[in-house]
């Protein structure tokens, strides 16, 4: 059984192994106000989600599945998760830079955007600000 729980300060290294594993920026996770939901099954983490909160957007990142759990439903889930906790914390834009999961994402509702429209608080983010290629598609998405 899958449990979606908020992120503690243990489970760090276990979410950065999977970002790693996956390719994904991690360098900055521990330094970083990112707020992770992850997955675990028998107490080990086998997803993530990352949010980082700029007054009303939201910064989605560091979205990961162990490979061996994928197509399970656990990605839906966990973004799912996210939403929930996006809006309970009066995020009303989510921003995302990514290299590979563009089609997921409009598939959600995000519409891929010019970097330079993104808010100040989005672009001082380092994972806008350097973590990611500059060849990175940026997109956002309105969930009030």
């Amino acid at each position: 059984m899958i449990k979606y729980l908020k992120a503690n300060s243990e489970d760090i290294e276990s979410i950065m192994r999977l970002l790693a594993a996956n390719d994904l920026p991690n360098s900055d996770v521990k330094d970083n106000p990112i707020k992770f939901i992850v997955a675990k099954s028998e107490g080990d983490i086998v997803g993530c989600i990352g949010l980082e909160i700029y007054e009303t957007d939201g910064l989605l990142r560091s979205f990961a599945v162990e490979p061996s759990s994928r197509n399970k439903g656990i990605g839906a889930e966990l973004y799912k998760n996210l939403l929930s906790f996006a809006l309970e914390n009066k995020v009303k834009t989510l921003h995302l830079l990514t290299t590979t999961a563009k089609d997921y994402f409009l598939k959600k509702g995000f519409k891929v955007t010019d970097k330079n429209q993104a808010p100040i608080g989005i672009k001082k983010s380092s994972e806008f600000d350097g973590l990611c290629p500059v060849s990175c598609t940026y997109m956002v998405k309105n969930i009030i």
